[in-house]
């Protein structure tokens, strides 16, 4: 097999086209993320389901972007036949930095025969390991993962519920949307319109005029006590700034940030040169990222 990519539409969406041209009788399967890593959602994910399944191929969900799915809707229920779980970000647990990841991975009832094993099933009375499964791939190295991940987000599901769960969903969505509108003025958003629990802005603008980059605005955002957004992804969006705020954040830190923003597009106008040499209060100062990728050296911590 080989991996393709099918392209976005103008919109930000699945370019429906380009994926009926793609999917072919060995198709295998479809990847995707809904809303997709431009915040958006897919709104013909019932459509791409049905071109998927057409020649036999299965819909795998990246649960990369529940934060804003649960308690509204369910992956399921779009047509996907796998589904992932991200318990980092929408679950509390820690990712990145050397985090553990854990989740675990749901499938569609015709999809369980090849689950790996044991399974963990239940008869009425206790709870017991399943071994017979003669179509399984086989049992998974480290099969019972990482518990305390795992338990620390069953925690949080349990201690929210229902409501809080949904609740999240509907604060996250919000304070993106809320974020979106206010730095209209400062940077270019160049998928605008109602978006999910992220958007993507883009410096762009700021780097033709003055030569600052997205970079640029992270380190400095450093000085202010801000943890700079993701950028330069997704790869399609020049100059990105991947803006998540979360349901955790109040009105009061959403506009800190907005003020924040502003300030470095002031700074930008100014003393780009200035920006260029941020952080300037940070312990370290800015790190050559290429040659850190490169050339790493793996002994500096010790």
């Amino acid at each position: 097999y080989e991996v393709v990519q099918v392209p976005s539409n103008a919109d930000g969406r699945v370019d429906l086209d380009a994926l009926r041209e793609a999917v072919g009788d060995d198709c295998a399967c479809l990847m995707l993320t809904n809303p997709n890593t431009l915040g958006l959602f897919e709104s013909e994910i019932l459509e791409i389901a049905a071109i998927a399944h057409s020649k036999g191929g299965l819909l795998y969900y990246d649960g990369a972007n529940l934060n804003a799915m649960m308690g509204v809707c369910r992956p399921g229920d779009m047509g996907f036949d796998i589904v992932h779980v991200n318990l980092h970000k929408t679950f509390s647990t820690p990712h990145g930095g050397g985090g553990p990841g854990a989740g675990p991975v749901g499938v569609a009832d015709r999809l369980v025969p090849f689950l790996p094993v044991p399974l963990v099933e239940y008869n009425g009375v206790k709870y017991y390991f399943k071994h017979d499964l003669p179509q399984s791939i086989g049992k998974v190295k480290a099969f019972y993962g990482n518990t305390g991940v795992l338990i620390k987000a069953y925690c949080y599901i349990k201690m929210l519920g229902a409501e809080g769960l949904r609740k999240a969903t509907e604060d996250a969505i919000i304070n993106a949307n809320y974020l979106r509108v206010k730095l209209k003025d400062l940077f270019d958003i160049p998928y605008d319109g109602i978006c999910m629990h992220e958007f993507v802005a883009a410096a762009v603008s700021l780097k033709e005029k003055y030569g600052v980059s997205a970079l640029d605005v992270a380190k400095r955002m450093l000085d202010y006590g801000i943890h700079a957004p993701t950028v330069y992804f997704p790869l399609i969006v020049h100059e990105a700034l991947m803006i998540e705020p979360t349901e955790t954040e109040s009105k009061a830190t959403l506009d800190e940030f907005v003020e924040v923003l502003a300030k470095i597009v002031e700074e930008a106008k100014k003393d780009a040169d200035f920006l260029h040499h941020a952080p300037h209060t940070m312990p370290r100062k800015r790190v050559d990222e290429v040659a850190a990728a490169r050339k790493p050296d793996l002994g500096f911590c010790g």
